[in-house]
């Protein structure tokens, strides 16, 4: 009985030390303070449909489009002749 629980044991840490090894996943304020490598998670996420339901790569692409839409809060408004006196 002692040799079958420990092969059981055995085998279940070896099944266990198969998992991959993932990277950890950063929170998007993380890639909002480090450019170079959002840049390089969205390109990577970017390659391949699968990769991008990942939680990091969502939280890559969630910092990049954070990142495009507060430069365009600095865009001057837009004039629509609004300002040019009617006839």
């Amino acid at each position: 009985m002692r040799i079958r629980t420990w092969v059981g044991m055995v085998a279940l840490v070896a099944i266990a030390s198969c998992g991959k090894n993932e990277e950890p996943v950063h929170p998007v304020s993380w890639y909002v303070e480090h450019a170079t490598e959002l840049q390089a998670k969205v390109t990577w996420c970017a390659d391949d449909a699968t990769r991008q339901r990942a939680l990091d790569c969502m939280n890559a692409m969630e910092a990049k489009r954070r990142s495009l839409v507060g430069s365009q809060k600095n865009l001057a408004p837009i004039d629509w002749g609004a300002s040019q006196a009617k006839p």
